[in-house]
């Protein structure tokens, strides 16, 4: 029975401070600790960009992606786009290669190797201040490039910058990604103001091309290079209003097995760069990192303890709802997703389908780290 109560006190406090108290908690430091001083980058030169745009069968998007680019509020004498086909079967190549004459290139990476390797095929012809990377299906906003170049100008001791990714809704009811997002960005945000951003969006962030070097080809890209920033003695950023915009997944079905591939890359990633969980030698970073990521990442243990040690009290009537609330919305969470998948909906499904796909993918994300199962290649749900 002590045991019981230890371990559902326990696991309920670690959720509570994921969920909501890390957020709450960053918030009143940022409120409450002396603001650091910054030192800003002399530079009379516009800074010369080179935007990285990994694409694979995006015949769809590629248009609208490069039409955003040259609508940029930037000197297009001091910007460049390459979009590097991941050996595309579809008509992403012959759309880019209308556009190759206004600053933008196409590289063909054969055969298919991944984003990472993209990155990394492309490395000997960057001849810039800063790499932007971005994703094909992400639409810039006007401003955003401007606004992270001022960011980055504005302290020598940034070495990333990240814009924010907003999600447009495409029907009437949500798959939960988008309010998960904006949580995750509000995240982002105090992450940036306690001391650095620890993940950068993957849509969009800015770089120092110095920073901006070979990465492990089963890497998680963004996630990997602002810890490479951090090691390297830099912080990273967060500009909200730098935004690039992307359409809302309809399902959050659709999202499992991106989610799998994602968080068991960051596993690897940090296993790669776990000196930055040292408290004695990054005390700030490895707060960040514990709270925000690896928390994240064993979420499912959590809720697992937290059913078992209510079901195990269920005898005492407090613990008997809690246990009852749990099924309801873990039934519910699944239900949903199997409607999701056969194209159907159930009203009020979509929130807690989203929390059941994310409590599966980190299950199967920390298996397939333990099991040594890596991903280097991905498939747009698109």
């Amino acid at each position: 029975m002590i045991i019981a109560l230890i371990l559902f006190w326990l696991s309920w406090l670690m959720l509570a401070y994921h969920l909501f108290g890390y957020g709450l908690l960053l918030h009143l430091l940022n409120r409450i600790l002396p603001k650091r001083r910054k030192t800003s980058i002399q530079s009379e030169e516009i800074p010369y960009i080179t935007v990285l745009c990994p694409a694979f069968n995006e015949e769809k998007v590629i248009e609208d992606k490069i039409k955003s680019f040259l609508a940029l509020d930037y000197p297009m004498d001091r910007i460049e786009m390459i979009v590097i086909s991941d050996d595309s079967t579809d008509a992403t190549n012959q759309i880019v290669e209308r556009y190759t004459d206004r600053n933008i290139s196409l590289v063909i990476q054969k055969p298919r190797a991944g984003k990472q390797s993209a990155h990394n095929l492309v490395l000997p012809k960057l001849n810039c201040d800063y790499v932007m990377s971005t994703d094909a299906n992400s639409i810039f906003a006007p401003d955003a490039v401007k606004l992270l170049v001022a960011r980055m100008l504005s302290d020598d001791k940034l070495g990333m910058v990240s814009g924010e990714l907003r999600l447009q809704r495409k029907v009437e009811q949500s798959s939960g990604e988008g309010l998960y997002w904006r949580y995750e960005s509000f995240l982002k945000d105090m992450d940036s103001r306690f001391k650095s951003l620890i993940g950068a969006n993957g849509s969009i962030f800015l770089i120092k091309r110095e920073l901006f070097g070979k990465v492990d080809p089963q890497s998680v890209d963004d996630f990997e290079r602002t810890l490479e920033v951090l090691k390297a003695g830099y912080l990273a950023a967060y500009e909200p209003n730098a935004t690039v915009s992307e359409e809302e997944t309809e399902k959050a079905s659709q999202e499992i097995s991106r989610k799998i591939r994602i968080i068991s890359q960051e596993w690897f990633a940090m296993r790669r760069n776990s000196m930055l969980l040292n408290p004695f030698r990054f005390p700030a970073i490895s707060f960040l990192l514990f709270s925000h990521k690896l928390l994240r990442w064993l979420f499912f243990i959590f809720v697992l303890t937290g059913f078992v040690s209510s079901l195990l009290l269920s005898r005492i009537w407090f613990y008997r709802y809690v246990c009852l609330a749990q099924i309801m919305v873990y039934l519910i969470g699944t239900a949903g997703l199997i409607a999701q998948s056969k194209n159907k909906r159930i009203p009020g499904s979509g929130l807690p389908g989203y929390f059941m796909a994310m409590v599966w993918s980190s299950a199967v994300a920390f298996r397939n780290f333990l099991a040594n199962k890596n991903y280097g290649v991905w498939k747009p749900i698109r």
